[in-house]
């Protein structure tokens, strides 16, 4: 009997520990909240896995395996390990860098064991044709920038793809490259030089980088095919004759942050500008001729976009 009252014992006690233990665990993840974790592919394709997971707090996320023509995967861009908030994670890509990209990697006159920490593209095959890829770094080099001419008279590229990272493009970069139909602008460049895109005949549209603070004279001069130009929304300055004959191009937006136009900045084309300001709050640095007698402006422009926002967060 005694032996078989503990084994009775040991078995209530065996559920009753059980019984504790479960409801311990249950308490224990009833505290822990669920994160989402996105996985945005920037531009990449779904191979397996999911992009969108629902994380316990403290546990791991899975990334999904992604792939991108041209690239190859270099990482995310934050952690997915032990979750504590809903977070939106980015796929790194770098570029296959197209063979015939030149670099500078010093200062004229500096000795090689005296190099920069970083690289400047600095020229290319004249050669060069069809879409071209570059990647953001050179031997371990971060890309930092494009030196004056270093595409110019490429009339073979259709298409160039940059990786964000480069803060300016210098005058003539990419001038003459009459067969150049679309360019994939990084967000990071501050500044363009002169004739940035002068005679890209055959260029449709752009998008400026976000980060776009300033732009020389003469950049899209005789962009013929022109027909839609995005300004950032921070961009302070403009050059002279910027759009110059560019008769494809019939409207464009001016951002409220744009302090300084050059002269004749549009010219040779028939168009309507668009500026959120009043004419009489017209900045002092706008030249008195910066666009042509017969161009139309439109002053204290209202975004319909922005009208039609409003009114779906009031519903």
């Amino acid at each position: 009997m005694k032996l078989k009252q503990r084994i009775r014992l040991l078995i209530v006690l065996g559920v009753e520990f059980v019984a504790i233990a479960i409801m311990l665990i249950l308490i224990f993840f009833a505290g822990k909240k669920v994160y989402t974790v996105t996985f945005d592919l920037n531009g990449g394709t779904l191979l397996s896995g999911d992009p969108v997971q629902k994380v316990t707090q403290g546990h791991n996320a899975n990334p999904p395996t992604v792939t991108k023509e041209g690239c190859f995967f270099l990482q995310w861009s934050g952690s997915y390990r032990q979750v504590t908030r809903d977070v939106v994670i980015k796929a790194i890509w770098e570029y296959e860098t197209t063979e015939g990209i030149e670099y500078t990697v010093a200062h004229e006159g500096k000795s090689e064991t005296e190099e920069w920490n970083y690289c400047l593209i600095s020229g290319c095959y004249k050669g060069l044709s069809g879409d071209v890829y570059i990647g953001a770094y050179h031997n371990e080099k971060k890309v930092l920038g494009i030196q004056a001419g270093a595409f110019k008279d490429c009339v073979g590229i259709t298409s160039i793809h940059l990786l964000d990272g480069i803060l300016t493009i210098e005058d003539e970069a990419f001038a003459g490259c009459t067969n150049l139909t679309s360019m994939e602008m990084p967000s990071t460049v501050v500044t363009m030089g002169d004739d940035v895109f002068k005679g890209c005949e055959s260029l449709e549209e752009i998008v400026l980088p976000t980060d776009l603070k300033s732009m020389g004279d003469n950049i899209f001069e005789n962009c013929l095919a022109l027909t839609s130009v995005t300004l950032p929304e921070n961009l302070e300055s403009m050059g002279a004759e910027v759009f110059k004959n560019c008769p494809e191009l019939k409207e464009i937006i001016l951002p409220e942050s744009l302090e300084v136009i050059g002269s004749n900045a549009f010219t040779n084309m028939e168009m309507v500008i668009y500026a959120y300001i009043k004419e009489e709050e017209k900045p002092e640095g706008w030249a008195a001729d910066f666009k042509a007698n017969g161009i139309e402006i439109v002053w204290e422009y209202e975004d319909p976009t922005l009208e039609e926002e409003d009114s779906a967060e009031e519903e």
